[in-house]
C-alpha cells in the first residue's frame, strides 16, 4: 500500500481510498494508475502502457487517454495542473505526486467493506461464472449493494468490456430502464429500434450490475428475457433486489444478517471511524453482542447506530435499543421484522433531528439520485446555500445521507430505505409540489449552463457535470411533461447540443413523448423538443422526417435554437448529397454564429462548408475554408470535427498527412469521450490506411468503426463505412463481399452514394462484374439486395473479421 496526498492505493485489495473512503475506478483505470505508480521513476511510453494494461489485445490511443482522464478525475487532477499524472507530449505519462509507502493495517482495521461476507463473495464468484444472471436478494440494509460493488471491483477486469453499475432506485417505470442501461453501457437507443439496442447490449463481454431492482423487478425480468433472446449473448447480469426476479435460469444468492461476531466487528469499526479514540475494551463483549442483536445484525442499522457514537454514550445507545425505542416489537426471525425495524430505525434517527435538519432530510427526497451540494442548496434553500452545506454534512454524519467528497465539490445521495421514510414524510407536508417545480426549474438552469460550457474549451467539465445530473434531468423532464410542458420543452432545447453531438438519444425519447401529448396540438409548438427528436431521426437514417421537423422549427425559432436547426439542416443536406444545400446552410450558420457570438456555430459552419467542398471534388477549397479557423477558442469536440474535415480534404488530395489528422480527431474526441466523432474519424482512418496499402491497420480500424456504429445505432454513418469498404474488399479480391455490400448500399432503406464517392463505387462494381461474370455477380447482387441496414452492418463486421483471422 502506498500513500500520496490524501490518497491510499491498496493494490492487494484493488482499492483507491481518499481519507479512508473508497473512490470508484473502473478496473482498467485502476490498473493504469497502479502501473504508473509502480514505474513513477520514469516517463512510461504510451506503447508500454497499452501493453502493460491491455496486454496484446488491440486498442486505440483514445482508450488510453480516456483511462488517464478517469484517473485524473478520481485524483482531482484536471489535466491542466497535472499534479499527479503528467503528460510528456510525444513520449507518454509519468506519475509525479510524492509517494510514501505505508504499512498495511490488519484485515478489517481500515475498511468495513466485506466484514463477514467472505462466503457470499466466494459463492458469487462461482455463480457468475456459470450463469448469465445472478441475483443477490435480502432485506433492506443487509449490504447487497456493497457486496455487488466489491465483486464488480474485484472481477471487472475479467470482462473485456468492463463493468457497469446501474442504480435503478431512481427509475420508476419500465420505459426508463433500457435508456438507463443503454447510456451506462455506451449503447445508443434509437426511437423505434429497441431490438438493435438490446442486441448491442447482449453481445457485450461485460458485467452489468443492476442495483435496487425491487420496485421494477418484473420489468427488469422482462428486459433480461429480451436480452437472452438476442442471437449473440455474452453479457453477465448481477442484480440486487429484495425479491428474486423469478426467471428459470436465474441463480439466487440470499444475503442474510451478519453473524454475531462479524456484526460486533462492524459496529466496533464504524464507531472508531466516527470517534477515532473510541475504545471498546472497557465494554463487555456480551453487551456489544446484545446491542447488535437488537439491531438485527443488519449492516445499515449497525452503521446508523454507530453514527451516534459521537453524540451518545454506549450506555445511552444500548438503553435506547434495549427499550425498543427505534423498533416495532415483532419476532427477530421475521423478515418483516427486519424490514420494519430498519424503517423505524431510520424514523427514529431522523426523529432526533431538530426542525431545520428534519426539513432538509425530508426535502432531499425530491432528488432522484445523487446530487452535488450546490445543486441541493439551490433547490432546497436558495436563500441560504452555505448553511445547507453544513446541514447535509450533519445528515451524512448520522448515516441519513451518503457523502462522496473530492477536492472540487461534495456530492450526496440517499439510500433507498432511508428515502422511503423521507418521501413519506414529504408527501404528508405541503412542500412536495412546489419542491418538484423548483427542482425542475433548477435543472433547466443546469442544462442551459452545461449547454454554454459545452461550446468552450471547458467541454470536458461540462460533460462530467451532465453525467452527474442525468437522473435529475430525467426526473425533472418527466414531471414537467405532465405538469409544466413549456418547461419540459425548454429543457429539450437546452439539451439539444449535449445529446445530438454525442449520440445520447434518451432526451429525444422524452421529447417525442412531449410532442405526442395533448399539449402539442399546435404543429409549431415546442421547437426545442421537435429539434431533439429530429436529430435522433437523422442519426437513425430517417432523413425525410428529420428534414420535415427542421423546416417546422425554422418557421418560428430564433437564437440558439435556430442555429441548431440550421446546423442539423446542413448535416441532413450532406447525408442526402445536397451539396448546394449544405453550402447554403453553412453560410447561414456562419452568419448566426457571428450574430450570437457562438463559437460552436462558427466551427460547424466551417466544417460543413469544408465537407461539402470535399464531397463535391474540390479538396483545395475545402482546406482553404478551414485555414483561417482559430481552433484554440473551440470546444474539443469541435476541434476534433475540424481535424476530421481537414483529414478528408488531405486524403482526397492523396496527402499522407491525412492519417495524422484523423488520429488527431480520434485523440481529441477521446479526451471528452465523444463516441460520435471518434467513430466517424475511425472510418475515415480506415479508408486512409486502405488507400496507402496498410491492409492490417485498415482492417483493425474498420473493425473498430463498424463495431462502434453497431453499438451506437448510428445507421447513417454505418452506411458510409459500408460504402467505403466496398472498394477495399474488391482490392483484396473479395468480389463476393464487395458485391453483396454494394447491393445492400443501394437499397431504399440505406442512403445512396453521391458525388465522387458514387462514381468510385460504380467503377468498382463494374470491374467486379467483369471479373466475376454476369451470372455470379447477379446472384451476389440479389443476396445483398435482401439485406436491411442492420443485417448489412453485421455482414460487414463478419467480412472484416474473416479477413483479420
Amino acid at each position: 500500500m502506498v500513500r500520496f496526498g490524501e490518497f491510499d492505493l491498496d493494490v492487494a485489495s484493488r482499492q483507491l481510498l481518499r481519507r479512508g473512503t473508497p473512490v470508484h475506478l473502473e478496473p482498467q483505470a485502476f490498473d493504469l494508475l497502479t502501473y504508473l505508480v509502480e514505474h513513477r521513476d520514469r516517463v512510461v511510453p504510451n506503447a508500454e502502457l497499452l501493453d502493460g494494461v491491455w496486454g496484446h489485445r488491440f486498442t486505440s490511443a483514445a482508450s488510453l487517454t480516456t483511462r488517464v482522464k478517469e484517473v485524473r478525475h478520481a485524483l482531482g487532477d484536471d489535466g491542466t495542473r497535472q499534479h499527479s499524472v503528467k503528460n510528456v507530449r510525444g513520449r507518454g505519462y509519468q506519475f509525479v505526486a510524492p509517494v510514501q509507502p505505508i504499512e498495511r493495517l490488519p484485515a478489517g482495521a481500515d475498511s468495513t467493506v466485506l466484514i463477514g461476507r467472505e462466503r457470499e463473495m466466494a459463492a458469487l464468484t462461482a455463480e457468475i461464472a456459470a450463469s448469465a444472471l445472478v441475483t443477490v436478494i435480502g432485506p433492506g440494509g443487509v449490504g447487497k449493494s456493497t457486496l455487488a460493488r466489491e465483486f464488480a471491483a474485484r472481477e471487472g477486469e475479467s470482462f473485456s468490456d468492463g463493468t457497469q453499475f446501474v442504480e435503478l432506485a431512481a427509475v420508476d417505470a419500465e420505459e426508463q430502464i433500457l435508456p438507463a442501461l443503454a447510456r451506462s453501457l455506451d449503447v445508443v437507443l434509437d426511437v423505434g429500434r429497441r431490438d438493435d439496442a438490446l442486441a448491442s447490449i447482449a453481445r457485450l463481454d461485460a458485467l452489468l450490475v443492476l442495483d435496487n431492482c425491487e420496485q421494477v423487478a418484473d420489468e427488469v425480468a422482462d428486459l433480461v428475457v429480451e436480452l437472452w433472446a438476442s442471437p449473440e449473448v455474452n453479457l453477465r447480469v448481477l442484480a440486487t433486489s429484495r425479491v428474486a426476479l423469478g426467471l428459470s435460469r436465474e441463480r439466487v444468492i440470499p444475503l442474510s444478517s451478519l453473524d454475531l461476531e462479524s456484526a460486533g466487528a462492524l459496529f466496533t469499526a464504524r464507531s472508531r471511524a466516527v470517534v477515532p479514540g473510541w475504545d471498546p475494551g472497557s465494554i463487555e463483549p456480551e453487551r456489544i453482542a446484545q446491542l447488535v442483536q437488537g439491531l438485527d445484525r443488519l449492516p445499515l442499522t449497525i452503521e446508523m447506530a454507530a453514527a451516534r457514537a459521537g453524540s451518545m454514550s454506549f450506555d445511552e445507545l444500548a438503553s435506547a435499543i434495549a427499550d425498543g425505542t427505534p423498533f416495532l416489537q415483532v419476532s427477530h426471525r421475521s423478515p418483516a421484522r427486519r424490514h420494519r425495524s430498519l424503517d423505524s430505525l431510520v424514523a427514529w434517527s431522523a426523529g432526533l433531528l431538530d426542525a431545520r435538519h428534519r426539513r432538509i432530510f425530508e426535502d432531499f427526497s425530491v432528488f432522484a439520485g445523487g446530487a452535488a451540494a450546490h445543486d441541493v442548496a439551490a433547490v432546497l434553500a436558495p436563500d441560504d446555500p452555505s448553511g445547507v452545506v453544513f446541514d447535509l454534512a450533519a445528515l451524512a454524519e448520522r448515516s441519513l445521507l451518503v457523502a462522496e467528497l473530492d477536492d472540487v465539490r461534495s456530492r450526496y445521495s440517499m439510500l433507498v430505505t432511508v428515502r422511503t421514510v423521507a418521501q413519506r414524510w414529504l408527501e404528508d407536508s405541503v412542500r412536495a409540489d412546489p419542491l418538484r417545480r423548483r427542482h425542475a426549474e433548477h435543472f433547466l438552469v443546469v442544462a442551459r449552463e452545461v449547454d454554454d460550457e459545452l461550446r468552450t474549451p471547458r467541454e470536458s467539465a461540462a460533460r462530467r457535470r451532465i453525467e452527474g445530473v442525468v437522473d435529475e434531468l430525467r426526473a425533472a423532464h418527466r414531471w414537467a411533461r405532465a405538469e409544466a410542458p413549456e418547461l419540459a420543452a425548454a429543457m429539450s432545447g437546452a439539451l439539444f447540443h449535449a445529446a445530438y453531438s454525442s449520440l445520447w438519444n434518451e432526451p429525444a425519447t422524452w421529447s417525442r413523448e412531449l410532442l405526442s401529448s395533448a399539449f402539442a396540438a399546435d404543429p409549431s409548438s415546442f421547437p426545442g423538443a421537435r429539434l431533439l427528436a429530429a436529430g435522433a431521426a437523422a442519426h437513425a437514417g430517417d432523413l425525410v422526417w428529420a428534414r420535415r421537423q427542421v423546416t417546422i422549427v425554422l418557421g418560428t425559432a430564433r437564437g440558439r435554437i435556430r442555429a441548431a436547426a440550421v446546423e442539423l439542416l446542413a448535416d441532413i443536406a450532406l447525408y442526402e448529397g445536397d451539396l448546394a444545400g449544405a453550402h447554403d446552410a453553412a453560410a447561414e450558420l456562419r452568419r448566426l454564429g457571428e450574430e450570437l457570438d457562438d463559437s460552436h456555430a462558427r466551427a460547424f459552419a466551417a466544417v460543413d462548408a469544408s465537407l461539402a467542398s470535399t464531397y463535391g471534388g474540390d479538396p483545395a477549397t475545402a482546406l482553404a475554408q478551414l485555414a483561417d479557423v482559430a481552433v484554440d477558442q473551440f470546444a474539443p469536440t469541435d476541434r476534433a470535427w475540424i481535424a476530421l474535415a481537414r483529414g478528408d480534404g488531405l486524403s482526397m488530395m492523396r496527402e499522407r498527412e491525412a492519417a495524422s489528422a484523423y488520429l488527431e480527431a480520434i485523440e481529441i474526441g477521446g479526451l471528452v469521450e465523444n463516441r460520435f466523432v471518434v467513430s466517424c474519424a475511425r472510418t475515415s482512418l480506415a479508408n486512409e490506411y486502405a488507400r496507402v496499402g496498410d491492409v492490417g491497420a485498415a482492417l483493425e480500424a474498420y473493425a473498430q468503426s463498424l463495431a462502434d456504429f453497431q453499438r451506437h445505432g448510428n445507421t447513417t454513418h454505418a452506411v458510409t463505412a459500408i460504402r467505403n469498404l466496398i472498394g477495399f474488399l474488391a482490392d483484396l479480391g473479395d468480389d463476393r463481399a464487395a458485391t453483396v455490400l454494394g447491393a445492400a448500399a443501394s437499397n431504399d432503406g440505406l442512403r445512396m452514394s453521391y458525388g465522387v464517392e458514387a462514381e468510385r463505387v460504380e467503377r468498382v462494381l463494374e470491374a467486379v462484374e467483369r471479373r466475376a461474370g454476369a451470372g455470379r455477380f447477379s446472384a451476389w447482387w440479389d443476396e445483398g439486395r435482401s439485406l436491411d441496414a442492420e443485417r448489412a452492418l453485421q455482414t460487414a463486421i463478419d467480412v472484416v473479421a474473416g479477413h483479420r483471422s
